[in-house]
């Protein structure tokens, strides 16, 4: 297993330095005082790795975020409290649960971050390996830079994850990529999928300029298209221009090679309704991590209205710190619950035995409190297990 340090490619301010003429990435308006993230795990170990720049946009800190915010989408958890059952006579408590047809250890998804090499010397191939061990299925960026043959042959539930941009002509290769490679399933990233206004990536900084500063390509650089070299991530437009017509037709190939696809950023109703009719497999309630913006609604506020009007797979991304998170989600309408920025920070600060460490304590968490609610599965969770301000 890795170590806490030496695991990534490149560390320190000097490690980012560009080449004369270049500025440095990591100078980018910079602010003294970072965001200070809710609970996450080896926080301090990462920012010290990686330095401000990069650590910023690790976490996700958009412009708007004030010094000192917390994250609201966790912050948002910590307004709910769970209301035990008693005497329910349980000889066992089982939390598998399913995704697509196949059941996992847990309610637990591990969730995909770009530029993967840039953070650790193994990329998602630290993920996968966890993955594995633990049956948890892993959602891989198409910013990856670890070929995803080479994922998928460590860990056999891998869904690949695009951006809702581009022609479709691209979304299909990548789709064929996927059902090649042997992936399980697909996400497509229907909200912000891409950024219009230069400067505004999380933290300022553009992750796609280094990965192509390294000559590294990701999954999603197919090549063979306008301006795209097949050098760092995917030249797409700053306005995608795309509607249901094209998310339909996405979702129609995708099945027509045997992968489910869900739709990932939908924060309404009305929207979830949409997706259903289009053909989604089901939807991933988020909204980026709060990485373009901090005034988006956050996941769990959406949650109860989105999942009342989806009839396929629902998942919760956003805010997971504890284990308990995922079964308040699962008590107001998300089966599954995603957990990106907690593991990334684990990876980068403590190494995959971090990573393995924190999910295994977060599904005995799960299993034992979960026992304590008085179900013997965890379908049986409801809104009537949770209390809390603003709760119908």
């Amino acid at each position: 297993m890795d170590g806490p340090r030496g695991e990534i490619e490149a560390t320190g301010a000097s490690a980012f330095r560009e080449p004369s003429g270049r500025p440095d990435l990591r100078g980018q308006q910079v602010p003294a005082t970072l965001p200070a993230p809710l609970d996450l795990p080896f926080a301090a170990e990462a920012e010290a790795v990686l330095g401000p720049a990069l650590y910023r946009y690790l976490i996700g800190a958009p412009r708007d975020a004030m010094p000192g915010m917390d994250d609201r989408n966790a912050e948002d958890f910590r307004r709910f409290r769970l209301l035990p059952r008693v005497l329910r006579g349980a000889a066992a408590i089982d939390i598998s649960t399913d995704l697509a047809g196949r059941r996992f250890a847990g309610p637990l998804v591990i969730g995909a971050f770009a530029g993967d090499r840039v953070f650790h010397r193994d990329g998602l191939l630290a993920l996968a390996r966890v993955g594995r061990r633990l049956n948890l299925p892993l959602v891989v960026s198409e910013e990856t830079v670890t070929p995803l043959r080479d994922l998928t042959a460590a860990h056999d539930a891998c869904w690949l994850q695009l951006r809702a941009a581009g022609p479709l002509e691209r979304i299909f290769k990548l789709i064929d990529l996927a059902a090649d490679a042997g992936a399980q399933g697909m996400v497509m990233t229907v909200f912000a999928p891409v950024h219009p206004v230069a400067g505004l990536q999380p933290g300022n900084f553009s992750i796609g300029a280094e990965i192509r500063r390294r000559g590294w390509s990701t999954i999603g650089a197919i090549g063979g298209f306008p301006d795209d070299d097949g050098l760092g991530v995917a030249p797409l437009p700053a306005f995608p221009g795309w509607g249901w017509n094209e998310v339909a037709a996405a979702i129609a190939h995708a099945g027509s090679r045997g992968l489910p696809l869900m739709l990932k950023g939908i924060l309404r109703a009305d929207d979830a309704a949409a997706a259903q009719a289009a053909g989604a497999s089901g939807i991933v309630v988020s909204n980026l991590g709060l990485r373009q913006s901090s005034r988006w609604a956050s996941p769990l506020a959406a949650l109860p209205a989105v999942a009342a009007s989806a009839s396929g797979a629902v998942a919760l991304d956003g805010g997971i710190r504890h284990g308990t998170d995922a079964l308040v989600a699962r008590c107001l309408g998300a089966a599954m619950s995603v957990a990106a920025r907690p593991v990334a920070t684990a990876l980068v600060g403590g190494g995959e035995e971090a990573v393995e460490d924190l999910l295994r304590s977060w599904l005995d968490e799960i299993r034992a409190v979960a026992s304590w609610l008085g179900v013997a599965r965890l379908d049986e969770l409801g809104p009537d297990f949770v209390i809390g301000e603003g709760h119908p």
